[in-house]
């Protein structure tokens, strides 16, 4: 790290002139190389009000592709009251490989302006610190090229550049009340700074610092870094996949699974007592703002739909969304596997069922070998940041696991065959995995071991009786909401 930053001379016009039609045209060619390429590049802009952040944005949008590009700015940052996590925006809109994010007041600025404001304590900030480092090591290691550069001024130079602004009528609209403020806090700004350079810096997602003051050199030295790390992450060779042994043996948690039997009678009567209580801990979590995802993976057959439809009936259908996941199609498959999740969230007070989801990563994608295996190793530490973001934010995630036998699972895929109503649901896809039952077995007892943890446990169901799963759904998940 460049601390402060190395002073720039500044260029006289024609100069910049000859520099900027040379880097443009280099721009355009490897972005024109970055459209055929598995990966994104995501520019975040920090700093000093005033050190050009804005303009870099603007000239960058100017010289390249503006189909490609789009500009991610955040007036108005995630408020910690709607119990939103802080970087489920940021997660929502991330670039598709081949595409250009710039990302202006991203996800370093609410946690730096509220330790330079004292609105929260130096642990507090280290952790947020902490949560943004995962955040950007997770893109990385999927391939996002991540560039962060740090607009520097001193405070003199601050002052003077918000003065020039001012006093310039076309300019005076980039200046507000708040920067102002901020200029105020300068001191206490740069001490919360030097962290967040020493923090990324340690996490491996280093910043570049640029001397702000002169505007057409700091261009230049902008551009010139995007060049640089551009044309070698596209001139790299691609990373060797290697077979690697899986996560780790895991104890055989399904063969400790029982399968109770629960007779009509009972059923009818624990059914509504389950769903008059689910109802008032949704009603609840409404009144709270506190968002409710619920997960629900199994064998194919195992009843997740029924399931389902039971916590339905009890809850207020305006707040809820289902989302019955399939294979990802190109849209999602050009973004991070985690993206097309974060998009369904749902938002305060409401609440989201997933019937299979980013868990196909560890099972699915492991066991038909559709990702390469380092990917599907390094899901667990992914998946724990993500699910982690929404349960720190004062949310509920609830998991569930339908287990079945082998023979269960025969006899129902028989019944589906001989049932014109049903017979749809059966493909050729189940027959195939049933053939597979082992290699999935110890992909389930993998992900349940090292994905359950006391924010969200798996909660693992016996479900060859489909009247005791769907009360052991319903139990389980009320007891679940009466301790938060």
């Amino acid at each position: 790290m460049d601390w402060p930053p190395s002073p720039l001379k500044e260029l006289n016009k024609a100069a910049w002139q000859k520099a900027a039609r040379k880097l443009r045209a280099e721009l355009l060619q490897l972005q024109h190389q970055l459209r055929d390429a598995n990966f994104p590049l995501i520019l975040v802009f920090g700093g000093v009000d005033g050190a050009g952040k804005h303009e870099m944005a603007n000239l960058l949008t100017e010289w390249l592709d503006p189909r490609f590009i789009r500009t991610q700015a955040y007036a108005h940052p995630a408020r910690p009251e709607l119990r939103v996590p802080p970087l489920l925006q940021y997660w929502k809109d991330l670039p598709a490989h081949g595409h250009t994010a710039i990302v202006l007041s991203g996800w370093y600025s609410p946690p730096l302006l509220a330790r330079a404001r004292s609105t929260i304590d130096e642990v507090a900030f280290r952790s947020q610190l902490a949560d943004i480092a995962d955040f950007e090591n997770d893109l990385a290691a999927d391939g996002a090229l991540i560039l962060k550069f740090w607009m520097h001024l001193d405070a003199q130079a601050q002052r003077e550049r918000l003065g020039d602004l001012m006093s310039d009528p076309h300019n005076v609209w980039q200046v507000s009340p708040r920067d102002w403020a901020n200029l105020h806090l300068y001191d206490d700004f740069m001490s919360a700074t030097r962290i967040v350079h020493e923090t990324s810096a340690k996490a491996g997602q280093p910043w570049i610092t640029v001397d702000g003051r002169p505007r057409r050199a700091r261009s230049v030295a902008v551009a010139q870094e995007i060049v640089t790390a551009l044309r070698a992450r596209l001139s790299a060779a691609p990373a060797k996949v290697t077979r690697q042994r899986p996560i780790r043996n895991a104890p055989d948690r399904l063969a400790q699974v029982q399968y109770p039997v629960l007779r009509k009678p009972e059923y009818s009567e624990l059914l509504l007592e389950g769903q008059a209580e689910l109802n008032r801990h949704s009603r609840r979590l409404l009144m709270q703002g506190r968002g409710l995802v619920m997960v629900f993976e199994g064998w194919d057959a195992a009843g997740k739909g029924g399931a389902i439809r039971r916590l339905l009936q009890a809850l207020d259908v305006r707040f809820v969304n289902v989302h019955r996941i399939a294979a990802p199609d190109a849209r999602e498959l050009a973004h991070h596997y985690l993206w097309r999740f974060a998009r369904r969230f749902p938002g305060p007070g409401e609440i989201a069922i997933f019937d299979r989801s980013w868990y196909g990563r560890m099972l699915v994608e492991r066991v038909e070998e559709l990702t390469a295996p380092e990917r599907w190793q390094r899901a667990p530490e992914e998946i724990g940041h993500f699910e982690r973001q929404w349960t720190a934010a004062g949310n509920v995630l609830l998991k569930f696991w339908l287990q079945i036998t082998p023979g269960e699972q025969l006899a129902r895929f028989e019944r589906r065959r001989r049932d014109p109503l049903k017979e749809w649901k059966l493909t050729e896809d189940d027959w195939r995995n049933r053939e597979k039952w082992p290699a999935y077995e110890a992909a389930i007892n993998d992900m349940l071991q090292v994905t359950d943890y006391p924010e969200a446990p798996w909660h693992v169901i016996g479900a060859n009786d489909k009247r005791h799963a769907r009360i052991a759904v319903l139990q389980a998940a009320n007891a679940a909401l009466a301790g938060c």
